[in-house]
């Protein structure tokens, strides 16, 4: 069955359709939605992700946090761990957006999801937008 998706006026309908297609296809991006603390799938996302296989391990987090994804996933790092944030750079003439906080603990299926990605070699990316992107407003 196929569906259509009217991406709204102005949208490149044929780039849509594509990213909507690959999203749904069954042999391509596996999407995980993910409850934070989240004891149930916590403890089923490992099986979930070896059954997957994933090439690459896409967490929501703001991009600005990359480079603390390595030291989450870090075996000597123990939960309860928490990540804040602020936007560095916040675009002229617009107010910095409050703190961001971001706690983990071991039945965070984000956090279960990440030491998987560091045991495995699997890169780990922070997919949101940056903590200074007006979208956050």
């Amino acid at each position: 069955m196929t569906r259509t998706v009217d991406p709204g006026p102005g949208a490149d309908t044929e780039r849509a359709r594509a990213v909507l297609g690959e999203l749904t296809d069954p042999a391509g991006a596996l999407l995980i939605g993910v409850r934070h603390h989240a004891p149930s799938l916590a403890a089923a996302l490992p099986a979930l992700l070896d059954a997957a296989g994933p090439e690459v391990l896409y967490v929501e987090l703001p991009a600005d946090l990359q480079d603390w994804l390595p030291w989450l996933a870090h075996p000597e790092t123990r939960a309860p761990v928490a990540l804040a944030a602020v936007p560095a750079h916040p675009e002229e003439g617009t107010q910095l957006t409050g703190p961001a906080f971001y706690p983990f603990a071991d039945f965070s299926p984000e956090l279960v999801a990440l030491r998987w990605a560091a045991r495995r070699g699997v890169p780990a990316v922070a997919a949101d937008l940056p903590l200074g992107d007006p979208a956050w407003r």
